[in-house]
């Protein structure tokens, strides 16, 4: 797995050996903003980019959770009230077609908001990400500028996502292991997508298996943070809807989620900012110097 590595650091850690003639800006030295030689390396660095761009990244993730919320709200409490009745009137056999057209059009009109509002994350994601690429560079952190360079990569962002959605739902379909391996494999799949113009799904993998213990480590990681922040959070939004109850109760469990959404996204993106950092420079030579606004082209 360390072929063709070389150069390890002061503490006995292996950097990718880079080809000849290359500048040594674009050597990904221990000191690398983003590259990190072990998981130590990387958790830091991580928190260290959260730190600078929370503020931007919180604003952004606010503005992006008014339309989301706005559409998603509104569906959840009919489709809630709607499978409600029908199953009271199941339940009584007083259940017709008139029932259940209505039960399965708001069923229909839920999942719309949602994929609508997974789409607006999408954009959010890759505006988010040019967030942490400012500050790992030492650009000034501007929301501004990271929305112009984000919106120019949405739409292949979101092309994307809608196809790792479709690989991770036949994954479903055929064992719960594909479904892991996966969505692990896919997990920086939007940085990727931002970053590189033309790469893909093939992209995806061949990072994720250029040093499986490298990235398994750092999505693992980011995996077991979503799992615990999720089961943390629905809980409080299940005991809401509880001792709220009615219509009121459902409102303040879908907006409690909506918090969830918008504390995960700032916190998450630099984590895999930073473990697709790593896993590129486990494949090819690569460093934060890739990533400057307009970087000197390295030498073939």
């Amino acid at each position: 797995m360390n072929q063709g590595w070389a150069e390890r650091d002061g503490n006995g850690h292996y950097w990718p050996g880079q080809p000849p003639m290359i500048p040594p800006s674009f050597y990904a030295t221990p000191a690398d903003p983003l590259v990190s030689p072990d998981y130590a390396g990387w958790w830091r660095r991580s928190l260290t980019l959260a730190r600078r761009v929370w503020k931007p990244a919180l604003l952004l993730h606010t503005i992006a959770a008014v339309p989301s919320l706005a559409l998603t709200v509104p569906a959840d409490v009919a489709a809630t009230a709607e499978n409600r009745e029908f199953q009271d009137l199941l339940a009584n056999g007083h259940a017709g077609p008139a029932e259940l057209i209505a039960y399965l059009s708001a069923t229909a009109l839920l999942l719309g908001a949602v994929l609508v509002a997974a789409l607006i994350a999408a954009v959010v994601t890759a505006v988010n990400v040019h967030l942490v690429i400012q500050a790992a560079t030492g650009q000034p952190v501007s929301l501004r500028a990271a929305a112009t360079a984000g919106l120019r990569r949405a739409p292949a962002v979101i092309g994307w996502t809608l196809v790792a959605n479709l690989l991770t739902s036949i994954a479903v379909l055929m064992c719960v292991l594909p479904v892991f391996y996966v969505g692990a494999a896919l997990m920086a799949l939007p940085i990727l997508v931002t970053l590189e113009r033309g790469s893909g799904i093939s992209r995806a993998f061949s990072l994720f298996h250029a040093d499986l213990g490298t990235s398994v480590a750092r999505v693992a990681t980011v995996f077991a943070l979503m799992v615990a922040a999720t089961i943390g959070l629905s809980t409080v939004a299940i005991a809401l809807d509880v001792i709220i109850g009615g219509t009121a109760g459902s409102v303040a469990a879908s907006l409690w989620n909506g918090v969830h959404l918008l504390v995960s996204g700032v916190f998450l993106t630099p984590l895999l900012v930073t473990a697709y950092a790593d896993m590129r420079s486990r494949l090819e030579p690569f460093s934060t110097a890739y990533l400057m606004p307009h970087p000197t082209t390295p030498p073939p």
